[in-house]
């Protein structure tokens, strides 16, 4: 196991004190993400990271704590995958006839 660069150090007690929880580590590359969010990170042991949406498509990618915070401050639209009841309520609404008035 490789020791991590001071700079994921710091992007891990930045992640921390925003409200991510590491949730996976690979090797030596650690994933964050918060209970009310759909973005996730990719750390890695050298300061890098990967901001993903909740589709896991790739919506940033940077190094260190500087861009890390412009990713977490801007207003990037993350899609979220939506839950259970949304499907539902999407399935029932396709499924209902249509009635058009004709004037």
């Amino acid at each position: 196991m490789s020791v991590p660069d001071p700079s994921a150090i710091t992007l891990a007690e930045l992640l921390l004190d925003q409200g991510f929880r590491a949730i996976d580590e690979f090797d030596s590359f650690m994933t964050y993400q918060r209970s009310d969010d759909a973005l996730t990170l990719h750390v890695g042991p050298d300061g890098s990271f990967t901001a993903l949406d909740g589709s896991d498509e790739i919506i940033a990618e940077g190094q260190g704590a500087q861009d890390l915070y412009g990713v977490l401050v801007s207003k990037i639209v993350v899609a979220a995958v939506p839950g259970r009841r949304q499907q539902k309520a999407a399935r029932r609404s396709a499924q209902r006839p249509r009635i058009f008035a004709l004037h």
